[in-house]
């Protein structure tokens, strides 16, 4: 499982523009007239989406809420009595781990994050004297303070809600210029093959957009 599929993550606010524009894109094509441009604007989306997909990568602006059964196991948390009551992942957890990585990068900022209880009931988590925002490292993170607690949620399931917002910035502009070129060259080899049934994801690697996108990618190990 990749990293950015993990638990549940999903998109909340969509970004206000596309990396490239109808205009670029006919430029890269050759195309003069406006007759299909609505189908362009179409291609843009869904290439756009599947680059994003395929690499974890958020491209311009936009906000995403991460939801967590629980806090990662910390090897360090205080035990008592000699006695305690967990599961069998939290004895053999790693025992540095006082990160939550968020799934989609570059991370911007941290907007919110809310805890709740057995009963559903919800609090809101102080981020800047709980956490350290990591916006330098892909994927981004929030780092437990040293001397700070995970804040309690005790909910079965989703216990944990994280909103954050993702994304090189608001503008085209913003995005590296080799994943607008990526962008345009994925976009153009799905134009020119849509009458063979061609999909984003096969034109993602017969375009070489696979090679061209890999130093964005974050890899797992």
């Amino acid at each position: 499982m990749r990293l950015w599929d993990y638990r549940a993550n999903r998109r909340t606010s969509a970004p206000a523009v596309e990396p490239i524009t109808i205009r670029e894109l006919k430029q890269h094509l050759r195309i003069e007239d406006d007759g299909e441009d609505e189908y362009l604007a179409v291609l843009i989306q869904e290439c756009t989406q599947e680059l994003e997909d395929v690499t974890g990568l958020a491209l311009i602006t936009q906000t995403w809420q991460l939801t967590l059964d629980r806090w990662p196991t910390r090897g360090r948390e205080p035990w008592w009595d000699g006695v305690r009551q967990g599961s069998i992942a939290e004895l053999h957890g790693p025992a540095n781990a006082t990160d939550v990585r968020l799934p989609r990068y570059p991370l911007a900022s941290i907007t919110s994050c809310t805890v709740y209880d057995e009963d559903g009931t919800s609090t809101a988590v102080t981020v800047g004297s709980t956490f350290d925002v990591d916006t330098a490292s892909l994927p981004g993170r929030l780092t437990l303070q040293v001397g700070a607690t995970w804040p309690v949620a005790l909910r079965a399931n989703n216990a944990i809600e994280i909103v954050y917002v993702a994304g090189y910035g608001a503008e085209p502009d913003d995005v590296p210029a080799p994943i607008r070129r990526a962008i345009r060259q994925l976009a153009a080899f799905a134009y020119e093959h849509r009458g063979d049934g061609c999909t984003p994801a096969d034109a993602y690697v017969g375009s070489g957009v696979d090679k061209l996108i890999r130093r964005y990618e974050v890899l797992e190990v």
